[in-house]
């Protein structure tokens, strides 16, 4: 039981490590990745929580630390400087020591008496692999390309460091000998690490904008319009931008909201890798396209967690009208695109589900739903105020030319080329 518990509330608070540090990685590659593994640890959570709740007398609190020094290696982890010790810390001191304490517990467990226990385990187990491999061929690939002999000096340090914090602990199940606390090495934990609110680019991207640019209008070719429909779900990846600082920073919430969001976050990074594979079907660098953080930095920066929320829904509400996903859908099918009909398709389905997680959680805040329309009414003409003063800056027309240079001439059907 006590071993549930603390899987519990190391898959939770590594759903809230993913959140704070998602903005400020600049690597789009790793934003990619950590969407999914930020869903996959709340799903995991929550099947251990359930778990718990099942057993003869479930422990309470289930989100309080169930040990102070669980809690002190969490917070080292938490204050990971960079995105190479933020992999390093997760993917080559954290998860190995997950995998192998799920592996103790299908040991230790009995087949029949707690099969629904190791049922899970098995299926965690499976997706704890995958992140662990993916996270070593990335933190593989920075240091080769990236990483100084001094960096990977200070690196192999810093896994020291977190080990060193992980043998106080008792190791993830709790269960081995300790070091002394008045063995670790000097806390990084000087102060609360704040959450990062400005979404960050690599310098593989030349023109990160407050705007997507100038949208085509109804008067240009089907073919057109539905590449910018492929851009606009490329420039997805602010979405997932500003619900990590929502999960970040609207604590003290039923885990179950948390979970949600997790699951909203993932989506809305999906829909972002569906523009990618499009754009990449015609040979096109997705670096080279000017890539729009003001979705994200606006209302991470003015508003509270709660309205950014708000602002997020009424905007995906307003899209359940025949204008809105429908009408994406309608011109996929114009177009002759089998791939993106089927990917507006998803994206239409998942759009349906996060507007009915928004008001699952954001009227019970709110109280009523006119009281979240009028949050969203509030602060839409201040944003649309923000996009109109960025497209006065040079290059922001920077579609037509774009188009003509990449697309003009391609097969109109993505899905074949």
């Amino acid at each position: 039981m006590l071993r549930l518990r603390r899987w519990v509330y190391l898959k939770s608070q590594l759903v809230f490590i993913f959140a704070k540090h998602f903005n400020p990685i600049p690597e789009w590659e790793v934003k990619g990745a950590i969407s999914l593994h930020l869903w996959q640890d709340a799903e995991q959570s929550s099947w251990f929580r359930r778990r718990v709740t099942e057993m003869r007398t479930p422990p309470h609190h289930l989100d309080k630390t169930p040990d102070p020094a669980l809690d002190a290696f969490m917070q080292e982890l938490e204050h990971a400087r960079s995105t190479m010790e933020f992999l390093v810390g997760i993917y080559r001191v954290l998860k190995p020591a997950i995998r192998a304490a799920y592996q103790q517990h299908l040991k230790d467990a009995h087949p029949i008496a707690d099969h629904p226990t190791r049922r899970l385990i098995k299926f965690a187990l499976e997706e704890e692999k995958e992140q662990i491999r993916w996270g070593e061929a990335a933190i593989e690939a920075m240091e080769r390309h990236h990483a100084t002999p001094e960096q990977k000096e200070a690196l192999a340090a810093w896994e020291t460091h977190l080990r060193t914090y992980l043998a106080a602990m008792g190791n993830i199940n709790g269960e081995d000998g300790r070091i002394d606390a008045t063995d670790l090495p000097t806390s990084r934990r000087e102060q609360r690490k704040p959450t990062g609110i400005v979404p960050a680019r690599d310098a593989r991207f030349a023109h990160v904008w407050r705007s997507r640019g100038v949208v085509p209008d109804s008067s240009q070719p089907v073919h057109e319009r539905l590449w910018w429909m492929m851009n606009v779900r490329l420039n997805e990846m602010h979405v997932s931008e500003l619900i990590a600082t929502v999960i970040a920073d609207w604590r003290d919430q039923p885990w179950e909201f948390y979970h949600d969001l997790a699951r909203h976050l993932w989506d809305e990074t999906r829909h972002c890798m569906l523009g990618e594979v499009a754009f990449a079907s015609q040979g096109i660098d997705i670096t080279q396209i000017p890539t729009h953080i003001g979705f994200a930095e606006y209302p991470n920066r003015e508003l509270a967690p709660a309205e950014r929320y708000a602002f997020l829904w009424g905007i995906e509400q307003g899209l359940m009208t025949k204008t809105g996903k429908q009408a994406e859908v309608a011109l996929a099918k114009a177009g002759g695109d089998e791939r993106a009909t089927v990917f507006q398709d998803f994206d239409w389905a998942d759009e349906v589900l996060h507007a009915s997680i928004g008001r699952r959680w954001l009227e019970p805040h709110f109280k009523t739903r006119e009281a979240m329309l009028a949050v969203y009414d509030r602060i839409r003409p201040a944003y649309d105020q923000m996009k109109v003063e960025d497209l006065k800056l040079a290059g922001r027309d920077w579609w037509p030319d774009f188009y003509a240079k990449h697309l003009q001439q391609r097969d109109p059907n993505l899905g074949n080329t």
